[in-house]
């Protein structure tokens, strides 16, 4: 399917200029079609180096938050018909290392590849970088998320991922949250729809200022998590939910109503 399938790497960036060198460098880019930079109104030059080093780079006007700017993504992925886009952050945080894995499941199938970052006992705590302090609360928040979604995955909040176009014709992901969580609205909408879902190893290397969301963020994010999985209930339950409802309109015309608003 990577042969014969179209695969754009989109690349979200804000304050990324000390990061996405390296990053860029390490990134497999033989294994993509299109590589796109997404800058979210960033004020540290970030565009411009992006710029510098090749990359096909797109600059928000102001800023869209995380959700607003992957939906912007994902929408250019789509008007330049994109069959499988991968979702890989150039803070590097993620290593790049999971993705010929990934586009593997992809070409097997599965719609939606998340990463995984406990697939080692211990990993995250000793080799990881992540602030000690959010370990436990992200194994009980997948835990729980895991159970009332019925899922057999083990990290549903981290910042790898592979969409493939089956999906998102499906789902309604121009309604999902402009901030952190979008994307655990989009997983409850793969599940919601029985896409077919599957997650890959992924190593992480958190350092510096950027080692993921600080305390007041990770807390509203919990509290939108929870939300998400009661809209999740109530929509399996029979009730009528905006992000569960069927898309009404081709995922084309999706897109551009995205990239004209």
């Amino acid at each position: 399917m990577v042969d014969k399938s179209k695969v754009i790497a989109i690349l979200l960036a804000y304050n990324s200029k000390n990061t996405i060198k390296e990053f860029y460098e390490n990134l497999p880019k033989h294994l993509f079609d299109e590589i796109l930079l997404f800058d979210d109104s960033s004020q540290d030059g970030t565009f411009e180096i992006s710029k510098f080093l090749g990359i096909k780079s797109y600059r928000n006007r102001v800023n869209l938050g995380y959700g607003g700017n992957l939906k912007k993504a994902l929408a250019v992925a789509v008007s330049k018909n994109a069959d499988i886009i991968v979702d890989i952050h150039p803070d590097n945080e993620y290593k790049p290392d999971a993705i010929p894995h990934a586009l593997k499941l992809v070409e097997k199938g599965i719609e939606l590849v998340l990463g995984n970052r406990f697939y080692k006992a211990n990993y995250i705590s000793n080799k990881s970088g992540m602030f000690k302090w959010k370990i436990i609360p992200i194994v009980l928040l997948n835990y729980i998320s895991r159970i009332l979604l019925r899922i057999k995955v083990n990290d549903l909040h981290q910042g790898f991922r592979v969409y493939s176009k089956s999906l998102l014709e499906k789902i309604n992901f121009e309604k999902n949250s402009s901030d952190y969580l979008f994307s655990f609205e989009l997983i409850s909408q793969a599940v919601f729809t029985k896409s077919k879902i599957a997650e890959v190893p992924v190593k992480t290397q958190y350092k510096g200022d950027k080692r993921g969301a600080k305390l007041k963020s990770s807390i509203i994010y919990t509290v939108g998590t929870f939300k998400t999985l009661l809209l999740f209930l109530l929509a399996k339950s029979g009730f009528e939910v905006t992000i569960f409802k069927n898309p009404n309109e081709k995922l084309i015309k999706r897109a551009k109503n995205i990239l004209k608003a």
